[in-house]
């Protein structure tokens, strides 16, 4: 029973459902075989074998299934001598043998050679879509194990490895099976403490990919050269939709020789770079790749080091982009005066796309409503998320009931003339 106690991630449902297996007596597991050798048109039938007990909750009496017995005792033998938790591989057991398209193994235990056990009994599955193993410890010899499943099996299409204590092996073995794989359309390799040696080989590789479709390398070590790297990889990558780079350490240089590539690259829409120590320099470039990108429609800059000149830069290049949608800028040195240089040149830019602005720890003032209300009549859709109140609360705008009412209360405050504006009481024309 020591194994059971190591293992704190699986439900208790399961937990049940393992006591039950190892506890009930053989004579239940000799009726059933007695069962079948006295009908031999069952012979070939795959039986599913119920262990009923009456204290149990019901759920869990619907959930107690074994599909062969003659290997319980052997499974968990094997286990217990390759130091897997054996509630962990019943589990895993229990999913393929329901037929479900994702397998959720978060945290389980496992390590590297339940990983491979893991691969081993996949490989020729075709029910399993979803893959997630993340923290497991599965190391390298783990994730050159998944890698060599995902070489035989097409049918998987999304896979997590994050937080396995993955290194340069494993990264170079994902990086070889991107080679003949194509049908793997998302992969997470975040929290692993990747260095800019250890992704070298794999962004190289997907310089030429053509079906991932999201990448995953957040809470890692990149810095300046991870940051070339990955740039040389979107510059020519024709098939990456949403790229994590959040929580590395690629800073004003790295950042300049990423958005180098992203300036080039024409199919990326979805970038998050938070959390990167991105500074007035960084700001700089990632202004001139929303202008010159043409395809980013997600934009995350939360928790960096820019300041109102590096906003100012990012406000400007919005007066030439048509395609961004939202932008996350919250939690960086950011002052109100910032916020208005954002908001005037998204009134400038009538093509403007963005719905969803988030400045979290901006404080609101009279400026930024004024604005905000301007912006709201031409885009009803718009959004200005996040700012808060000079006492740090978070504010939120109230919707104005009449944006003409507001237009004219604007005009009014501002003691300008409604017919030199084109707003005539009663013109037609106007309405």
């Amino acid at each position: 029973m020591k194994e059971q106690t190591k293992s704190r991630a699986v439900s208790e449902t399961n937990l049940l459902i393992h006591l039950n297996r190892i506890l009930d007596a053989y004579d239940a597991e000799l009726k059933n075989e007695a069962l079948i050798a006295e009908n031999t048109t069952l012979k070939n039938t795959k039986i599913i074998h119920r262990l009923d007990r009456k204290d149990r909750h019901q759920d869990v009496q619907d959930a107690c299934q074994i599909h062969d017995l003659s290997l319980r005792e052997s499974f968990l033998q094997s286990c217990e001598q390759l130091g897997i938790p054996p509630l962990a591989m019943t589990y895993f057991l229990d999913r393929i043998t329901s037929g479900d398209s994702e397998l959720i193994m978060r945290n389980l235990g496992i390590g590297p050679t339940g990983a491979v056990a893991v691969a081993e009994a996949l490989a020729r599955n075709a029910s399993v879509k979803r893959l997630d193993i993340s923290l497991n410890d599965i190391q390298d010899k783990g994730a050159i194990a998944v890698a060599k499943l995902l070489e035989v099996n097409s049918n998987i299409v999304n896979v997590s490895l994050s937080e396995n204590k993955i290194g340069k092996d494993g990264a170079e073995a994902l990086g070889n099976m991107l080679t003949v794989n194509d049908s793997l359309l998302r992969i997470d390799i975040s929290r692993n403490q990747l260095t800019d040696e250890d992704i070298q080989f794999f962004s190289s590789v997907l310089q030429t990919e053509d079906s991932l479709s999201s990448l995953d390398v957040s809470h890692n070590s990149l810095g300046i050269t991870g940051g070339e790297y990955l740039g040389e990889m979107v510059a020519l990558n024709s098939s990456l939709r949403e790229l994590n780079l959040g929580w590395n350490r690629l800073g004003d240089q790295g950042v300049k020789t990423f958005c180098v590539g992203l300036n080039e690259n024409r199919t990326l829409e979805k970038l998050d770079l938070c959390w990167n120590e991105i500074g007035h320099e960084g700001a700089k470039c990632i202004a001139s790749s929303i202008e010159h990108n043409g395809k980013l429609m997600v934009l995350n800059l939360n928790n960096n080091r820019i300041t109102d000149r590096g906003m100012e830069k990012i406000a400007k290049s919005l007066e030439f982009n048509d395609t961004l949608k939202v932008l996350k800028i919250g939690f960086n040195l950011i002052t109100s005066g910032g916020a208005c240089a954002l908001l005037r040149s998204l009134l400038k830019n009538s093509g403007s796309a963005i719905e969803e602005v988030r400045m979290a720890e901006v404080e609101i003032n009279s400026s930024i409503k004024e604005l905000y209300y301007r912006l709201k009549i031409r885009k009803p859709r718009f959004q200005l998320l996040e700012l808060s109140t000079a006492s740090g609360d978070l504010y939120h705008f109230v919707k104005p009931q009449n944006p003409m009412m507001v237009l004219d209360d604007y005009l009014k405050r501002n003691q300008l003339n409604a017919r030199r504006h084109g707003v005539l009481e009663g013109d037609e024309d106007c309405y």
